[in-house]
This record gives structure tokens, sequence and C-alpha cells, in this order.
């Protein structure tokens, strides 16, 4: 029955139907009682003329409602006849074999001198082979993980001239970099199979998949979907084989990867020493030991440092510290193409996973703006003045920071997303159009450090800038305290020694902060729910009995807010006099408050390239330059729901390969070219070549007609002839056709009689 019907029992419940008919038909015999009549008598003799008559049209009438019980039962069993069950006496009216290929990079996984993507590729050789020589009249379909969109060939015809093209490109068939999407590719392959796409003809399909069957993309418990789409794959077609490709040998899956290249810095400034460190993992089942990692910036030779050992299931460390040459003229610092690999050893399986990029933008410095609220042409007066000595003291070393000062009256004109940090300092109070400004900034991911002072607007604060724990300020203010003559002064207490900015004031550093007299402070509140939720925290406060708190921080958005309620000038307190305390402080408050920038640019291969632009600064036509070193056209589009910014984005997402892509953008002022670096990786998750249970995927397709076979199976092991008509339209017409035939000879019976 198996060789006829899609679903064979019910065809066996058809013909249990057939009896419901003949059932009641005995059962409305049995309804009568005979009763004697004299006046029948005239009437039995005029039926014996006609019962012969009337005896043939009730027969008539159950073998029709027979037929449509057993019509019933053959369309929900869905009829076919196999070619090889039909001896040739029934022949298909097309057939077309449809294999999806994992094309991931896994696939190039190295065991017993060859690869799953190679032993892959030999299988379907010999298939399409098989099938042109056999002059079978076939069609052919390809559709690759990595790209199941865009199907290689979509039923293409066996022909002399196309079986040589296609074999030709199935001999360059490479694993892709992209992560293999199986699940969409199943999806796609449904598609295929409705047959309302195949515009009513006849169509056998028979469903190759090719892969690898690594546990990333096959593992029952994980990749339900996927188990789902094959069991309605075998279905609907006419046949589904999961061919394995890949050596089950021991030491097949054994793997070394480099899984990331991390700096410990905020920032890649040229001319400070900057360090970077390499992970590894061993992702084999023995441990490896001397392994060679390799660091190259640019054009440069490599430096090379050698991990001990690494365990199974272990993960090993190289450190590195570089320092990227500081030009003359800064404004010629151009990023620097870093890449990290590791030699090739014993026990690692897969070469793809060895190098890793990463996109070095170097720059002159952490862009800092001050906003100076009580500027002043004298020496030392300004409210900046000892901020701009301690942020960027003179000398050979290098501070790392590039500071811009100026006033208050600027920050609703300047470009600030410039800038990674920005301290507004004794500033009056804000504008409205300067108050947004600095809140969207802060909440795009900027660090922002609030010095309050002697000209500051209370109210205004209050009003706009805490606006009851909602804005920027985390604290209510209260009022001025403290001696204003300086005869008396409160002291620093650490509240978290542990923080970043901090820490290098415990221990043998606290004498540091011990000198550092305060006169003047603002008294605040902090509520309550703020500390709770962990949205605010108290890093220093007063030796006051209030214990007033001095150095405030809070969340703000992707952004921080660092509050600190006294001066750090003169005026209030001692503390720029004592000049090491004040500029660790100031230093590491800064790299602090600076967003993580390092390692923007990073991104999985098949990922959006993104990249934002100011119209008053660059054009928005520019181009990207390829892992391959080709140049293509993009253009800057206005971000979403921003219409009328002049904040445009490129994005970017033709980016199947690793490597560095590189966004090249013309200044307005019609000056030379800038580079953007990225840099593609594959993903980490490919380097887990931990294969399934071909008995757990098995067990997951439940009854499903599906087989595992062997890459090297003959094709006329995998369903060579095996092709089927389905008939079942037809069986869905005579249904339709003898119920209204029923109907209507039932109704002329009836009126007739």
């Amino acid at each position: 029955m198996g060789n006829f019907f899609t679903s064979p029992l019910l065809v066996w419940a058809g013909l249990i139907g057939i009896a419901l008919p003949i059932l009641i038909h005995l059962l409305n015999k049995r309804r009568f009682r005979r009763v004697d009549w004299a006046a029948m008598d005239f009437l039995l003799q005029a039926q014996k003329i006609n019962k012969r008559r009337v005896k043939l049209e009730d027969l008539l009438l159950l073998l029709m409602r027979c037929l449509i019980m057993a019509l019933l039962g053959l369309l929900l069993a869905r009829p076919f006849f196999s070619s090889d069950a039909g001896g040739g006496l029934f022949k298909s009216a097309r057939h077309e074999r449809v294999i999806l290929l994992d094309d991931s990079l896994s696939m190039n996984a190295r065991s017993g001198g060859t690869t799953p993507l190679t032993e892959a590729g030999k299988a379907v050789t010999n298939w399409i082979t098989t099938l042109a020589s056999n002059n079978t009249g076939d069609s052919f379909t390809l559709v690759l993980a990595s790209r199941p969109d865009r199907a290689v060939y979509r039923d293409e015809p066996l022909t002399e001239d196309a079986v040589n093209q296609i074999l030709e490109e199935i001999k360059q068939l490479d694993a892709a970099d992209v992560t293999s999407q199986l699940p969409k590719a199943l999806s796609e392959i449904e598609e295929m199979l409705d047959p309302s796409a195949n515009g009513g003809t006849s169509v056998n399909r028979i469903v190759y998949v090719v892969s690898d069957f690594r546990s990333r993309d096959w593992a029952p418990e994980a990749q339900k979907e996927v188990f789902a789409s094959l069991k309605r794959i075998s279905e609907q077609s006419a046949g589904l084989y999961l061919v394995d490709a890949a050596n089950n040998s021991p030491g097949s899956t054994d793997n070394v990867v480099i899984e990331e290249v991390a700096v410990r810095d905020k920032a890649l400034i040229a001319g400070v020493p900057t360090e970077f460190e390499v992970t590894v993992r061993n992702r084999g089942r023995a441990a490896v030991t001397d392994l060679a990692v390799r660091l190259t910036a640019g054009e440069m030779l490599p430096i090379e440092r050698v991990i001990d050992r690494v365990g199974p299931g272990e993960t090993g460390a190289a450190s590195f510290t570089f320092t990227f040459a500081r030009p003359e003229d800064l404004s010629l610092i151009e990023p620097v193409r870093l890449k990290a690999e590791i030699a090739p050893s014993d026990g690692d399986g897969l070469a793809d996973d060895n190098t890793r990029y990463f996109p070095a933008r170097v720059t002159q410095g952490l862009r800092v703006l001050l906003i100076d609220g009580d500027p002043s042409s004298s020496y030392g007066e300004s409210e900046t003045f000892f901020m701009q000595k301690a942020l960027s003291p003179r000398g050979r070393v290098i501070s790392g920071l590039d500071l811009t000062v100026v006033d208050d009256s600027e920050l609703e004109t300047l470009p600030l997303s410039d800038y990674e940090v920005i301290y507004l300092s004794n500033v009056y109070r804000l504008a409205e159009g300067a108050r947004q400004r600095l809140e969207d900034w802060v909440d795009a991911g900027g660090g922002l450090v609030m010095v309050l002072g002697d000209q500051i607007d209370e109210e205004s604060y209050n009003k706009d800038l805490f606006r009851e724990g909602e804005g920027l300020l985390p604290i209510n203010l209260v009022g001025i305290q403290g001696d204003e003559e300086g005869n008396a002064w409160t002291l620093v207490e650490p509240q978290d020694v542990s923080h970043p900015v901090l820490k290098l004031f415990d221990g043998d550093g606290s004498p540091l902060l011990a000198g550092v007299k305060i006169f003047q402070w603002w008294s605040n509140q902090v509520a309550q729910a703020a500390l709770d939720n962990g949205k605010v925290t108290v890093l220093a406060s007063l030796s006051n009995p209030e214990k007033t708190p001095l150095i405030v921080e809070s969340s703000f958005g992707n952004g921080r807010v660092m509050t600190v309620t006294s001066a750090l000038d003169l005026d209030w307190g001692n503390w720029p006099a004592e000049a090491v305390g004040y500029l660790i402080m100031l230093q590491e408050l800064t790299r602090h408050m600076a967003p993580q920038r390092v390692g923007e640019g990073v991104f999985p291969v098949g990922g959006s390239l993104v990249h934002g632009l100011e119209l008053t600064e660059f054009r928005p036509d520019g181009s990207v330059i390829t892992p391959a070193g080709s140049s293509l056209p993009v253009r800057a589009l206005p971000k979403a729901g921003g219409e009328q910014s002049t904040s445009w984005e490129v994005r970017f997402e033709d980016t199947p390969r690793r490597g560095f892509y590189e966004i090249e953008l013309s200044p307005t002022d019609g000056g030379e070219p800038e580079g953007v670096l990225f840099a593609a990786n594959v993903d980490s998750s490919e380097s887990a070549l931990e294969r399934v249970d071909l008995k757990a995927v098995e067990s997951a397709m439940g009854e499903s007609p599906v087989e595992i076979v062997a890459a090297s199976a003959s094709l006329m092991d995998l369903g060579a002839t095996k092709s089927r008509t389905e008939f079942w339209r037809w069986a869905l017409y005579l249904l339709l056709a003898f119920l209204c035939l029923e109907l209507i000879y039932g109704w002329w019976l009836g009126a007739r009689r």
C-alpha cells in the first residue's frame, strides 16, 4: 500500500466507510411493519409489475453512495504511482533533484586527508554524471545553506551543455565565511515543494540534504525548527535523504581557534603604548603545547608570543604591547589593519579560523571638551585652568587626551558627536536647546562630568537638569555650605575604593587624598530609591556630619553622568595644590567616563556595516573598499525618523567575506578622502566541530520517511528511479461528480415515485 498511497491507513478508512450506506439501507428496510389490508391487493398487483425496475434503481443508488465513500478515502490517502512500482506502465511527468548543500566553514575541516566539502562535491558530481548518462530527463536544483534565497541552479534541465557548466561550478565551490542558514534554506525548499508554485504541473522532487552534521546546526533539542521543516519536506517530496559528508574518525572534531582580539584601553592613541590580548580556545580532546600567536600591524613585521599549554576545552591568552607611530602632522593619523594569527598545529582541524582581524582606529587622544562657565584671560583664574594642566600636563609623556576648551555660549553649535567626554564646569544655566542636545549626546553613550561651583543657578538646575530624578543631574541641590573664607574645611572620604576612579587612592595611595581640604560645597539630596536600584552611586562623600555626597555617578540612557559637588579649582578647596592626587583623579575620571570605542567596526561576516556622518562635514556619496580590493559605491541616507537632521548614516550590507572593509568619505571642504576601517570575522561558533549523534537525528524524525546515508552512496541507492505521480486531484474531481450525480438521481427517483 505504501507504494501507491501517501497515507495507506486512510484507504482502509474509505473501504470501511463503504459499509455505511449498506447498513443504512438495511436499517431502513426494518423500519416498516407489514399490515394486511384488503385494498392493498390492487396496489401489490401493480407493484409486481415495476418491482424489478425499482430494485435495480435502488441498487444503483446504493452502489453510487458506496463509491462516494471509497473516493473520499482515496482522496484523503493521496494516491500516487511510483515509476518503479508501476513497472514502467505509469510514467511520471517530470523529475527534479533538489540538493541542499551545507557550505558552512566547518565543511572545510580536514580529517583523513580530505574535507566534508570535498566529499560532498564528489558525491554531487557523481549523481549528476549518472543522471546525465542515463538520459533520464531529470532537472537539477542546487541551494547553498550560506545563501538560501539565491539558488545556484533552479530546475535546470540536465542537458550536455548544462551538465558541463554545473560540474565546473561545483568543482570551484568553496566554504562560505558567513554562518550557515539551515532553517531558512529548508524553508525555501518547502516553498519549492508547494504544488501551487508549479503551475499545476506534476513534478516529482527528491530532496538531498548534504551536510557534515555538526551539533551547532543539528542538535534536536536546540534545532526544533529544522526538524519540523524536515518532516514537512518528507511528506511533500518523493523522497528525502540526509547525506553525511563528514569523516567520523577519532580526531576529526579537534580544532584550535582565535576567539577574540581585545584591547585593555578605551582608545588607540598614537604614541601611547597599547595592550592587546589575543584569546585562543582549544576545542580538541588533547592539550595543545607551544602554540605560536602572531600579531601584525599593517606592513610591519609580526610580533610573536608563545602560549605554553592550552588544555582541552580551555582558553589561553597571549599579551602584546604595541605603540602606534605618532606623525608630526596629527591630521595624517590613519587606521591600522591589525591581524592576529596562530600557526597550524596538531589537533587543529580547521585552518580557516586561525586568523582574526581588528580595525585599529588610531587617534591623537581621547577627545575631551571642557565647557568653562567662568572663563578668564588672567593666568590661573579661569574655571578650567587647573583641569587643563592636569588633563594635558607638559612633559615627554603623552597624556593621551585631546582637549578642546570653549565657553558655554558655544554649546548649542558644537558637534558634540566629536567628543567622548564633556566637562560642564560651573556653568550658570543651560538654554533649552543646549540641554536637549546634551541629553541626546549622553543618551547615545557619551560621558558627562558636571562640576558645580559658585555660579550655579540652583533653581534652574533643579527644575531643568534634576527634574525629579529624570534629568541629567542625579541630585537635588539644597544650597551652598561651608566657610567662604577658607578657615574651616572638611575632608574627602572615599565610599568605594574599588571603583576605577578611586582604586589608585587605596592602600599606599591613600595619602594622596588625605591632604585634600574642601572649604565650600553644594549641599544636596540623593533619592534613596535611586541608590537602591543602582541608578545612582556615591563614590566619595565629605567628612562633615551630614556626610554630603561629593562625587556621584549615575546612568542616563546609554551614557553616564559624574557629578562633583565642589569646584575643582582653588576657590572652594586646595585639591589642585595636591598636584599628584589631583592629576591622577582627573585622568582616571576621564578615562572611566569615556565610552568604549575601541573595537567599534568589528562585525560578523554577513552583518551590516554602519557608520554615521554629518552632512556639514562629509558628502553623502562615498565608496567601500572590500577585502578583495574592489571599490563599490555607497550613499548615506537619513536615519529613521530623522529626515530633517544633518546626521545621516552609511549602511552597507554586501559583506560575504572575512577581512577588512573601508569606507572612504569626501569632506565637504574638498580635502582628501578619509577612511573608516571595519573588520569582518567569521562566527567562532563555526569552529565547534562536534558532530551530532545520527541516531538522535533518526529519533527526532520519528516515523517520517527519511533515510540517512553516506556521501559515498550511489544514486541508485538514493532514489535514482524512485519518482511518483500523484493523482489525488482526479479523485477529487470524481468525488464531486458522483456527489452531484447521486443528488440529482436520488431527487429524480423520489419525484417520479
